[in-house]
């Protein structure tokens, strides 16, 4: 099995926090408890794995998180890419898989091709600009 990333186990401790409905302060007094940080960024991977296992004592399961699918080695890179794109946004797989049902019809993106791939990364490249977008213009008004 593949040791999960630094950017893995970050992800997997947000979505604990959104599946266990967390509020900001509860969610920084427990990382404060468990590891006397309190943000997953000042964290080291023993750390990350601490946090993990103390939010599976609390009832989440990271296994809610998604795995990444298995493809041959021509879409390897894309299916990377994709993962990418999903960790840095804090979004699950099935966001992925999502888009793949509503562009392509396809209920994994196992069944995508090459093509359809590169245009999923292109639709997480959009959702992320659309983002970053509509943070900075609600930072602007006062």
């Amino acid at each position: 099995m593949k040791k999960a990333s630094r950017n893995q186990r970050i992800a997997a401790i947000h979505m604990g926090k959104k599946s266990l409905n967390l509020d900001d302060d509860t969610y920084r007094d427990m990382l404060e408890q468990v590891t006397g940080k309190r943000s997953a960024k000042d964290m080291t991977d023993d750390d990350l794995v601490k946090v993990i296992q103390h939010l599976d004592q609390l009832g989440f399961s990271k296994r809610n998180f998604g795995e990444k699918p298995k493809v041959k080695l021509s879409k390897e890179a894309l299916m990377s890419k994709i993962e990418a794109h999903l960790a840095e946004n804090k979004l699950h797989w099935n966001y992925a898989k999502g888009i793949a049902k509503q562009m392509f019809q396809k209920e994994a993106l196992e069944f995508c091709t090459e093509n359809q791939l590169w245009r999923i990364v292109a639709a997480l490249e959009y959702k992320k600009k659309r983002d970053h977008e509509t943070r900075r213009v609600s930072g602007q008004t006062t």
